[in-house]
């Protein structure tokens, strides 16, 4: 096997030197050696500079609370890393959270990215921030260990580990702005924008206990507030649309594999 010839980037707040050597430990030890990319720290930004990046009135329109400013950090650190790609024309690339914890099997599986033919893919999702069970259809096996490409019934809300194409950065970026998800859920809206975002199970990449989420776990909380009809009125249409987007592309993965 070649090996997995595209950059590693993992995203890193400065000052955050624990999860810096961490992680750097972990992938050097595997034989992976990442890039640290500097995240934006959204704890700094001013009420003004947000206010011109997120729209807040459609953001609530869509969800019962604000962005906190670290989710609005947190998405323009991908957001970087997505600009990089296409900038400098790297054709693909892994893009982790510092948070990880990377299973020693993921470097064969990086290999078999590499080595295999694959299906039409602009994402990968190599990881998942809290265990949850999400169906999926197997598509092609990638290693001997038992690791498959699969496609999810459902989304996968979680940026800890994946693989994204030139192709997949520039589409999303068309998208990202302004700002009225997290980066997680926005990057999954493919019915909206189209990515095709296929995963590796068993995940090779789970978050590491040692450290908390510098997002914060209020942003699972869901007060009450106004805007109550319409939101349920977009989650419906939202739920169709993403059934019928999986059901089609479901039925194109069958296609590949029997071709």
């Amino acid at each position: 096997m070649a090996g997995w010839p595209h950059p590693i980037f993992v995203i890193n707040l400065k000052g955050s030197a624990e999860r810096h050597a961490a992680c750097a430990e972990q992938l050097e030890r595997l034989g992976l050696t990442p890039e640290f990319i500097e995240a934006v720290d959204g704890r700094k930004l001013s009420d003004a500079e947000v206010s011109e990046i997120v729209d807040e009135p459609g953001r609530l329109r869509r969800a019962p609370k604000p962005l906190s400013k670290a989710e609005v950090g947190c998405y323009l650190s991908h957001l970087k890393v997505m600009e990089k790609l296409v900038a400098e024309e790297i054709d693909q690339a892994l893009v982790m959270e510092d948070d990880l914890l990377a299973d020693e099997t993921l470097p064969g599986i990086l290999d078999a990215l590499a080595d295999k033919a694959l299906p039409p893919y602009e994402v990968i999702k190599l990881g998942i921030s809290e265990p949850q069970v999400k169906p999926f259809t197997p598509i092609l096996p990638l290693t001997a260990e038992g690791a498959a490409l699969v496609r999810h019934h459902n989304v996968v809300n979680s940026n800890l580990a994946y693989v994204i194409t030139r192709a997949g950065a520039e589409r999303f970026l068309g998208y990202a702005r302004p700002i009225r998800y997290p980066v997680d859920v926005a990057m999954n809206r493919s019915w909206r924008h189209g990515l095709d975002i296929l995963a590796v199970r068993p995940w090779p990449v789970m978050p590491n206990p040692r450290f908390n989420s510098t997002i914060g776990e209020d942003r699972f909380d869901n007060p009450a507030g106004q805007h109550q009809v319409e939101r349920r009125l977009r989650k419906a249409y939202d739920s169709l649309a993403k059934r019928i987007d999986i059901g089609r592309r479901l039925k194109r993965d069958a296609a590949w594999r029997d071709s």
